[in-house]
């Protein structure tokens, strides 16, 4: 019998329960949450049909929603960079992302 890894052993967790928090399975598999926030991150970016588990921000739309909407109704990058406080960087990438997606969704 073979043993699972400790990466596998997360994928694992997170597909059982896709809405448990990542600090949740960093502890039941006893990793630092950078390790399983990596894993988990490698593992959903693969898959179309799952999204990372994110904080529930008392029902408002995450940063990421908001730049994505902002982006939609026109506004350039570092506009919406400066309206949800995060760096060019990340809205960038955020952006980028979105738009990889789209054009994907509108091949085929």
């Amino acid at each position: 019998m073979s043993k699972v890894n400790k990466s596998q052993q997360m994928r694992d967790l997170f597909v059982e329960n896709p809405e448990k928090d990542i600090s949740e399975i960093a502890d039941d598999v006893g990793v630092r949450y950078a390790f399983a926030y990596q894993v988990i991150r490698r593992f959903v970016d693969k898959r179309e049909d799952m999204e990372m588990p994110t904080k529930r921000n008392n029902g408002e739309p995450s940063k990421k929603d908001k730049m994505i909407q902002m982006y939609e109704d026109g506004a350039s990058i570092a506009d919406c960079a400066k309206a949800v406080d995060t760096n060019y960087s990340y809205a960038w990438k955020t952006i980028d992302d979105y738009r990889k997606k789209q054009q994907s969704e509108d091949t085929e």
